[in-house]
Protein backbone atom coordinates (compact mmCIF):
# COMPACT_ATOMS: atom_id res chain seq x y z
CA UNK A 1 0.00 0.00 0.00
CA UNK A 2 2.83 2.36 0.91
CA UNK A 3 4.62 1.52 -2.35
CA UNK A 4 1.45 2.28 -4.31
CA UNK A 5 1.09 5.63 -2.54
CA UNK A 6 4.69 6.56 -3.40
CA UNK A 7 4.08 5.53 -7.01
CA UNK A 8 0.98 7.74 -7.24
CA UNK A 9 2.82 10.67 -5.66
CA UNK A 10 5.66 10.32 -8.17
CA UNK A 11 3.18 10.21 -11.04
CA UNK A 12 1.33 13.27 -9.78
CA UNK A 13 4.58 15.24 -9.50
CA UNK A 14 6.25 13.74 -12.59
CA UNK A 15 6.33 17.06 -14.46
CA UNK A 16 8.10 18.85 -11.61
CA UNK A 17 10.51 15.91 -11.38
CA UNK A 18 11.28 16.00 -15.12
CA UNK A 19 12.01 19.73 -15.04
CA UNK A 20 14.18 19.22 -11.96
CA UNK A 21 16.11 16.42 -13.70
CA UNK A 22 16.71 18.76 -16.63
CA UNK A 23 17.98 21.48 -14.29
CA UNK A 24 20.30 19.08 -12.45
CA UNK A 25 21.60 17.77 -15.79
CA UNK A 26 22.31 21.32 -16.97
CA UNK A 27 24.24 22.10 -13.76
CA UNK A 28 26.19 18.84 -13.99
CA UNK A 29 27.34 19.32 -17.58
CA UNK A 30 28.08 23.01 -17.09
CA UNK A 31 29.97 22.97 -13.79
CA UNK A 32 31.32 19.44 -13.23
CA UNK A 33 34.37 18.68 -15.44
CA UNK A 34 34.05 14.94 -14.82
CA UNK A 35 30.89 14.86 -16.96
CA UNK A 36 32.85 15.78 -20.12
CA UNK A 37 33.12 12.14 -21.36
CA UNK A 38 29.32 11.92 -21.22
CA UNK A 39 28.71 14.94 -23.46
CA UNK A 40 28.49 12.87 -26.67
CA UNK A 41 25.68 10.90 -24.98
CA UNK A 42 23.93 14.14 -24.05
CA UNK A 43 24.30 15.42 -27.63
CA UNK A 44 22.82 12.19 -28.95
CA UNK A 45 19.84 12.55 -26.59
CA UNK A 46 19.27 16.12 -27.79
CA UNK A 47 19.47 15.01 -31.42
CA UNK A 48 16.95 12.25 -30.70
CA UNK A 49 14.26 14.77 -29.65
CA UNK A 50 12.67 15.10 -33.13
CA UNK A 51 12.37 11.29 -33.27
CA UNK A 52 10.75 11.23 -29.82
CA UNK A 53 8.34 13.98 -30.84
CA UNK A 54 7.47 12.09 -34.02
CA UNK A 55 6.57 8.98 -32.02
CA UNK A 56 4.64 10.92 -29.37
CA UNK A 57 2.52 12.45 -32.12
CA UNK A 58 2.29 9.10 -33.90
CA UNK A 59 1.10 7.24 -30.78
CA UNK A 60 -1.50 9.95 -30.11
CA UNK A 61 -2.88 9.70 -33.64
CA UNK A 62 -2.98 5.90 -33.47
CA UNK A 63 -5.16 6.11 -30.36
CA UNK A 64 -7.63 8.40 -32.06
CA UNK A 65 -11.11 6.89 -32.25
CA UNK A 66 -12.43 7.81 -35.68
CA UNK A 67 -16.06 7.46 -34.59
CA UNK A 68 -15.45 10.11 -31.92
CA UNK A 69 -13.87 12.61 -34.34
CA UNK A 70 -17.06 14.57 -34.84
CA UNK A 71 -16.40 18.30 -35.19
CA UNK A 72 -16.81 20.44 -32.10
CA UNK A 73 -17.56 24.12 -32.07
CA UNK A 74 -14.50 24.75 -29.96
CA UNK A 75 -12.32 23.21 -32.70
CA UNK A 76 -13.42 26.00 -35.04
CA UNK A 77 -13.09 28.78 -32.45
CA UNK A 78 -9.61 27.70 -31.35
CA UNK A 79 -8.45 27.36 -34.95
CA UNK A 80 -9.62 30.91 -35.66
CA UNK A 81 -7.86 32.15 -32.51
CA UNK A 82 -4.62 30.46 -33.59
CA UNK A 83 -4.76 32.05 -37.07
CA UNK A 84 -6.00 35.54 -36.20
CA UNK A 85 -3.92 36.11 -33.05
CA UNK A 86 -0.76 35.21 -34.96
CA UNK A 87 -1.81 37.35 -37.93
CA UNK A 88 -2.27 40.42 -35.72
CA UNK A 89 1.29 40.24 -34.34
CA UNK A 90 2.75 39.44 -37.79
CA UNK A 91 0.98 42.54 -39.15
CA UNK A 92 2.44 44.67 -36.33
CA UNK A 93 5.99 43.66 -37.30
CA UNK A 94 5.31 43.86 -41.05
CA UNK A 95 3.80 47.35 -41.01
CA UNK A 96 5.55 48.94 -38.02
CA UNK A 97 8.77 46.92 -37.66
CA UNK A 98 10.99 49.82 -38.77
CA UNK A 99 9.54 52.03 -36.03
CA UNK A 100 9.86 49.45 -33.25
CA UNK A 101 12.93 48.79 -31.12
CA UNK A 102 14.79 45.52 -31.54
CA UNK A 103 13.62 44.38 -28.10
CA UNK A 104 9.98 45.02 -28.99
CA UNK A 105 10.40 43.04 -32.21
CA UNK A 106 11.97 40.16 -30.25
CA UNK A 107 8.99 40.16 -27.88
CA UNK A 108 6.49 40.17 -30.75
CA UNK A 109 8.37 37.37 -32.52
CA UNK A 110 8.30 35.33 -29.32
CA UNK A 111 4.55 35.83 -28.99
CA UNK A 112 4.06 34.85 -32.65
CA UNK A 113 5.95 31.60 -32.08
CA UNK A 114 3.77 30.79 -29.06
CA UNK A 115 0.47 31.52 -30.83
CA UNK A 116 1.18 29.76 -34.14
CA UNK A 117 2.87 26.73 -32.52
CA UNK A 118 0.68 23.64 -32.93
CA UNK A 119 -0.83 21.73 -30.05
CA UNK A 120 1.68 19.34 -28.51
CA UNK A 121 1.26 15.64 -29.19
CA UNK A 122 1.60 15.15 -25.45
CA UNK A 123 -1.51 17.29 -24.89
CA UNK A 124 -3.66 14.22 -25.54
CA UNK A 125 -1.73 12.34 -22.85
CA UNK A 126 -2.25 15.16 -20.36
CA UNK A 127 -5.90 15.56 -21.36
CA UNK A 128 -6.51 11.90 -20.54
CA UNK A 129 -4.72 12.29 -17.20
CA UNK A 130 -6.93 15.27 -16.31
CA UNK A 131 -10.21 13.59 -17.27
CA UNK A 132 -10.69 15.30 -20.62
CA UNK A 133 -11.88 13.80 -23.89
CA UNK A 134 -8.71 12.43 -25.50
CA UNK A 135 -10.27 11.78 -28.91
CA UNK A 136 -11.79 15.24 -29.17
CA UNK A 137 -8.53 16.85 -28.10
CA UNK A 138 -6.48 14.74 -30.53
CA UNK A 139 -8.84 15.82 -33.31
CA UNK A 140 -7.91 19.42 -32.55
CA UNK A 141 -4.22 18.45 -32.42
CA UNK A 142 -4.56 17.36 -36.06
CA UNK A 143 -6.34 20.62 -36.95
CA UNK A 144 -3.76 22.71 -35.09
CA UNK A 145 -0.83 20.96 -36.77
CA UNK A 146 -2.37 21.45 -40.21
CA UNK A 147 -2.94 25.15 -39.46
CA UNK A 148 0.69 25.53 -38.39
CA UNK A 149 1.93 23.63 -41.46
CA UNK A 150 -0.03 26.00 -43.73
CA UNK A 151 0.25 29.36 -41.98
CA UNK A 152 3.89 29.29 -40.82
CA UNK A 153 5.03 29.24 -44.49
CA UNK A 154 2.43 31.96 -45.26
CA UNK A 155 3.24 34.28 -42.36
CA UNK A 156 6.97 33.92 -41.84
CA UNK A 157 8.20 35.20 -45.23
CA UNK A 158 6.61 38.52 -44.20
CA UNK A 159 8.79 38.89 -41.10
CA UNK A 160 11.87 36.71 -41.70
CA UNK A 161 15.21 38.24 -42.60
CA UNK A 162 17.13 34.97 -42.65
CA UNK A 163 15.74 33.49 -45.88
CA UNK A 164 15.70 34.49 -49.56
CA UNK A 165 13.03 37.20 -49.53
CA UNK A 166 11.10 35.68 -52.44
CA UNK A 167 7.72 34.80 -50.95
CA UNK A 168 6.95 31.63 -52.92
CA UNK A 169 10.49 30.25 -52.56
CA UNK A 170 10.41 30.96 -48.83
CA UNK A 171 6.96 29.37 -48.55
CA UNK A 172 8.21 26.12 -50.13
CA UNK A 173 11.42 26.16 -48.06
CA UNK A 174 9.58 26.54 -44.76
CA UNK A 175 6.91 24.03 -45.82
CA UNK A 176 9.61 21.41 -46.49
CA UNK A 177 10.96 21.95 -42.98
CA UNK A 178 7.57 21.92 -41.26
CA UNK A 179 5.68 19.19 -43.14
CA UNK A 180 7.70 16.11 -42.04
CA UNK A 181 7.57 17.12 -38.37
CA UNK A 182 3.84 17.86 -38.21
CA UNK A 183 2.08 15.86 -40.91
CA UNK A 184 4.01 12.63 -41.51
CA UNK A 185 3.02 11.09 -38.12
CA UNK A 186 -0.63 11.53 -39.10
CA UNK A 187 -0.06 9.91 -42.52
CA UNK A 188 1.74 6.91 -41.01
CA UNK A 189 -0.95 6.45 -38.36
CA UNK A 190 -3.67 6.43 -41.05
CA UNK A 191 -1.75 3.84 -43.10
CA UNK A 192 -1.38 1.55 -40.09
CA UNK A 193 -5.02 2.02 -39.10
CA UNK A 194 -6.23 1.05 -42.58
CA UNK A 195 -3.80 -1.70 -43.58
CA UNK A 196 -2.31 -3.09 -40.35
CA UNK A 197 -5.07 -3.37 -37.70
CA UNK A 198 -3.15 -5.96 -35.66
CA UNK A 199 -0.13 -3.68 -35.45
CA UNK A 200 -2.45 -0.84 -34.46
CA UNK A 201 -3.85 -2.95 -31.62
CA UNK A 202 -0.31 -3.76 -30.44
CA UNK A 203 0.70 -0.08 -30.53
CA UNK A 204 -2.39 0.99 -28.58
CA UNK A 205 -1.76 -1.67 -25.94
CA UNK A 206 1.25 0.39 -24.78
CA UNK A 207 -0.96 2.96 -23.05
CA UNK A 208 1.67 4.88 -21.07
CA UNK A 209 4.49 5.00 -23.62
CA UNK A 210 3.52 8.44 -24.94
CA UNK A 211 3.49 9.86 -21.42
CA UNK A 212 6.95 8.52 -20.57
CA UNK A 213 8.40 9.66 -23.89
CA UNK A 214 7.00 13.09 -23.12
CA UNK A 215 8.66 13.12 -19.67
CA UNK A 216 11.96 12.22 -21.35
CA UNK A 217 11.70 15.03 -23.90
CA UNK A 218 10.66 17.45 -21.16
CA UNK A 219 13.81 16.70 -19.15
CA UNK A 220 16.10 17.13 -22.16
CA UNK A 221 14.39 20.27 -23.37
CA UNK A 222 14.38 21.77 -19.87
CA UNK A 223 18.16 21.33 -19.71
CA UNK A 224 18.49 23.06 -23.09
CA UNK A 225 16.36 25.95 -21.92
CA UNK A 226 18.47 26.51 -18.82
CA UNK A 227 21.56 26.38 -21.03
CA UNK A 228 20.11 28.92 -23.51
CA UNK A 229 19.21 31.26 -20.67
CA UNK A 230 22.67 30.93 -19.12
CA UNK A 231 24.31 31.66 -22.49
CA UNK A 232 21.99 34.55 -23.33
CA UNK A 233 23.65 37.91 -23.97
CA UNK A 234 20.49 39.88 -23.22
CA UNK A 235 20.34 41.87 -20.02
CA UNK A 236 18.74 40.39 -16.93
CA UNK A 237 15.85 42.86 -16.98
CA UNK A 238 14.96 42.07 -20.60
CA UNK A 239 15.36 38.35 -19.91
CA UNK A 240 12.85 38.70 -17.07
CA UNK A 241 10.53 40.57 -19.43
CA UNK A 242 10.70 37.71 -21.94
CA UNK A 243 9.81 35.21 -19.21
CA UNK A 244 6.95 37.40 -17.94
CA UNK A 245 5.56 37.67 -21.47
CA UNK A 246 5.82 33.89 -21.84
CA UNK A 247 3.94 33.46 -18.55
CA UNK A 248 1.18 35.87 -19.64
CA UNK A 249 0.76 34.19 -23.04
CA UNK A 250 0.65 30.76 -21.37
CA UNK A 251 -2.11 31.70 -18.93
CA UNK A 252 -4.05 33.58 -21.61
CA UNK A 253 -4.08 30.66 -24.05
CA UNK A 254 -5.12 28.15 -21.40
CA UNK A 255 -7.88 30.55 -20.28
CA UNK A 256 -9.15 31.22 -23.83
CA UNK A 257 -9.17 27.49 -24.57
CA UNK A 258 -11.16 26.71 -21.44
CA UNK A 259 -13.57 29.56 -22.21
CA UNK A 260 -14.47 28.19 -25.64
CA UNK A 261 -14.40 24.58 -24.42
CA UNK A 262 -17.15 25.44 -21.95
CA UNK A 263 -19.53 25.65 -24.94
CA UNK A 264 -19.29 21.89 -25.49
CA UNK A 265 -18.65 20.99 -21.83
CA UNK A 266 -15.04 20.16 -22.71
CA UNK A 267 -13.09 22.79 -20.80
CA UNK A 268 -10.16 20.48 -20.05
CA UNK A 269 -9.81 19.26 -23.65
CA UNK A 270 -10.03 22.74 -25.16
CA UNK A 271 -7.78 24.26 -22.52
CA UNK A 272 -5.06 21.74 -23.32
CA UNK A 273 -5.74 22.19 -27.03
CA UNK A 274 -4.87 25.88 -27.07
CA UNK A 275 -2.65 26.05 -24.00
CA UNK A 276 -0.30 23.09 -24.36
CA UNK A 277 2.02 23.81 -27.27
CA UNK A 278 4.67 21.84 -29.12
CA UNK A 279 7.38 24.07 -27.68
CA UNK A 280 10.29 21.95 -28.91
CA UNK A 281 9.08 22.58 -32.46
CA UNK A 282 8.41 26.23 -31.59
CA UNK A 283 11.95 26.79 -30.28
CA UNK A 284 13.40 25.11 -33.37
CA UNK A 285 11.34 27.35 -35.67
CA UNK A 286 12.30 30.48 -33.72
CA UNK A 287 16.04 29.76 -33.89
CA UNK A 288 15.93 28.68 -37.54
CA UNK A 289 13.86 31.56 -38.95
CA UNK A 290 13.73 34.40 -36.42
CA UNK A 291 16.23 34.97 -33.60
CA UNK A 292 17.71 33.28 -30.50
CA UNK A 293 16.19 36.06 -28.38
CA UNK A 294 12.71 35.28 -29.72
CA UNK A 295 13.28 31.62 -28.81
CA UNK A 296 13.46 32.53 -25.12
CA UNK A 297 9.71 33.25 -24.99
CA UNK A 298 8.66 29.74 -26.17
CA UNK A 299 11.46 28.35 -23.99
CA UNK A 300 9.84 29.94 -20.96
CA UNK A 301 6.46 28.77 -22.27
CA UNK A 302 7.66 25.17 -21.96
CA UNK A 303 8.35 25.67 -18.27
CA UNK A 304 5.18 27.67 -17.58
CA UNK A 305 2.82 25.28 -19.38
CA UNK A 306 4.21 22.30 -17.54
CA UNK A 307 3.95 24.10 -14.22
CA UNK A 308 0.30 24.76 -15.11
CA UNK A 309 -0.10 21.08 -16.01
CA UNK A 310 1.56 20.01 -12.78
CA UNK A 311 -0.84 22.19 -10.76
CA UNK A 312 -3.77 20.76 -12.73
CA UNK A 313 -2.61 17.21 -12.02
CA UNK A 314 -2.43 17.95 -8.29
CA UNK A 315 -5.91 19.48 -8.36
CA UNK A 316 -7.19 16.49 -10.35
CA UNK A 317 -5.68 14.10 -7.82
CA UNK A 318 -7.27 16.01 -4.95
CA UNK A 319 -10.67 16.18 -6.69
CA UNK A 320 -10.59 12.46 -7.50
CA UNK A 321 -9.84 11.64 -3.88
CA UNK A 322 -12.79 13.76 -2.68
CA UNK A 323 -15.07 12.09 -5.24
CA UNK A 324 -13.85 8.65 -4.17
CA UNK A 325 -14.69 9.42 -0.55
CA UNK A 326 -18.20 10.39 -1.67
CA UNK A 327 -18.57 7.20 -3.70
CA UNK A 328 -18.39 9.05 -7.02
CA UNK A 329 -16.42 8.27 -10.16
CA UNK A 330 -13.57 10.62 -11.16
CA UNK A 331 -14.63 13.52 -13.38
CA UNK A 332 -14.62 12.60 -17.06
CA UNK A 333 -15.66 14.68 -20.07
Amino acid sequence: MQLETIKNKLKTNSLFISILIGFVGFLAFRYIPQTKPLRPVASFMVESLPVCLFFILFFSFCKLEVREMKPRRWHLYLGVVQIISTGIFVAMIYFFGNKLSDKTVFLLEGIIICTIAPTAASAAVMTAKLGGNESSQTSYTIISNIIAAVFIPLYFPLICTTISGVFFDDFLFILRKVFPVLVLPLIFSVIIRVFFPRLLKLINSAKEIGFYLWLFTLSIQSARIFQNVANSTTGNSFLCTLFIVGFAVTLLQFAIGKYFGHIDQQRISAGQGLGQKNTVFAIWIAIMFLSPEAAIVPSSYLLWQNLVNAVQMRLRDKDSQIRKEKGLEPYQE
